[in-house]
């Protein structure tokens, strides 16, 4: 009997360790994936704002600084006003690429260093999974707006980046 009792435990164990690396297949567990994988195709909610001022021109800038939210970016929104944009902030300066996945917005990105300093500009295409990368590994902050935002308003690269609170360091750290 005890070993019985042993072996059932033992057995149950296993299947406990097992449904940790592999898709539930339970009922409840396949609603809850269905439910996170319908969150994965859904727009993030809008994120926390900043105004930016490059030349003579000011953007309302939703701030993506957590993976999560630099993950999401764009990905299933609809549309993106004139003078919006999503600013990617990084915990350190790398080299970087932005790719277009569950994205239908023609977008252009300028990618920034830490002196927010405007060091590259590309446009991307919605849909596009091929990544476009950065030639500098010295990126520090994304800028995504609508494609041709940058060259209709003449901004192009070295052309440095403003807030209210002066570089987009001191703004982004001051939240």
């Amino acid at each position: 009997m005890f070993k019985t009792i042993y072996k059932k435990l033992l057995l149950s164990s296993l299947i406990t360790t097992a449904a940790c690396e592999k898709e539930p297949t339970s009922d409840l567990s396949a609603n809850k994936i269905r439910s996170k994988n319908s969150n994965e195709e859904r727009a993030q909610s809008k994120l926390e704002t900043i105004k930016l001022y490059i030349g003579a021109t000011e953007l309302t800038a939703e701030i993506a600084d957590e993976n999560h939210e630099r993950k999401a970016g764009m990905m299933h929104r609809n549309i993106m006003n004139e003078n919006e944009a999503m600013l990617f902030v990084f915990p350190y300066p790398h080299q970087t690429g932005f790719w277009m996945k569950n994205t239908t917005i023609a977008l252009s990105i300028a990618y920034i260093d830490k002196s927010s300093r405007i060091l590259e500009i590309h446009n991307l295409s919605p849909g596009n999974t091929n990544t476009v990368d950065s030639r500098s590994d010295k990126i520090m902050y994304a800028l995504e707006v609508n494609k041709g935002w940058f060259a209709k308003n003449g901004i192009k690269p070295g052309n440095v980046i403003g807030t209210d609170k002066g570089s987009l360091a001191k703004s982004v750290q001051a939240r």
